[in-house]
């Protein structure tokens, strides 16, 4: 958490917009103030780093957060409990940068070799699923999410892959054909870059990678471009992991 912290006090003066890929925290879900224990706020572990956002949005630079798969609901979140506005996008969305057509998503139900992702991405991702848990409320329902994050870190973590996942780059494909220049994922917890041609137009995919492990993220500079950079660190090129974008005076940095 300090580290993160450090990282966004450290871009604060250049950078400009900042682009969160979801998964952010292990469970966060916009609950109402109703669901919070005489009036106790619902993720106390969270507040330093929703305070640090809290400071960039003061500052003036712009925050889109991009709903991952441990992320639910929270499109309000921010204006209700922080007064501040965050752009919110419970799926993928679209950019213009430059001129050319960015899309961006956390990529959880990109990969098609865990169909997995998107069977549960449906059974939770709706209007009932969202009262289920707002009848729970924050310790029932952080204890189930809980529970079921460390099954997934047992079946999909503990063995590191030498190689990112194909579906990633296939779904990005399938995004250069329908028109998109530019692909920016996360979810695979490996970062990476790609470079593809498509009827001359040269396309680039980008995957973030993930903060916890590899400390990386991506950087947007006009008219520099997009540069895969670990913080502390200096670019890693097609290596990677995490979900975050940020920009400064025009650069952007996109992240988990």
């Amino acid at each position: 958490m300090e580290t993160f912290l450090g990282f966004l006090n450290s871009e604060k003066e250049r950078m400009s917009h900042l682009v969160i890929l979801g998964d952010l925290f292990e469970f966060f879900f916009g609950f109402k103030e109703t669901s919070s224990i005489r009036g106790v706020f619902p993720f106390i572990d969270y507040l330093p780093i929703l305070e640090g956002l809290q400071r960039l949005y003061r500052q003036g630079i712009r925050i889109k957060y991009f709903e991952g798969n441990h992320d639910f609901f929270i499109n309000s979140f921010f204006s209700e409990q922080f007064g501040m506005e965050v752009e919110v996008y419970p799926e993928g969305g679209e950019e213009n940068l430059e001129g050319r057509r960015v899309f961006l998503a956390h990529g959880d139900s990109s990969n098609s070799g865990q169909w997995t992702n998107s069977f549960f991405r449906c059974l939770l991702k709706n209007r009932w699923a969202f009262g289920l848990i707002q009848f729970a409320g924050p310790g029932l329902s952080r204890r189930v999410a809980r529970a079921l994050s460390e099954r997934s870190y047992q079946k999909y973590h503990t063995v590191r892959p030498s190689t990112p996942p194909p579906g990633f780059k296939t779904f990005a494909h399938q995004k250069f054909l329908e028109g998109f220049d530019i692909v920016i994922l996360a979810h695979s917890h490996f970062p990476e870059k790609a470079e593809e041609s498509i009827h001359g137009r040269k396309c680039l995919y980008f995957n973030v990678g993930d903060w916890m492990t590899h400390r990386s993220y991506l950087r947007f500079t006009p008219p520099e471009g997009f540069k895969l950079e670990r913080y502390n660190g200096g670019d890693i090129g097609t290596r990677g992991h995490g979900d975050a974008e940020t920009r400064r005076n025009g650069d952007r940095e996109i992240g988990r």
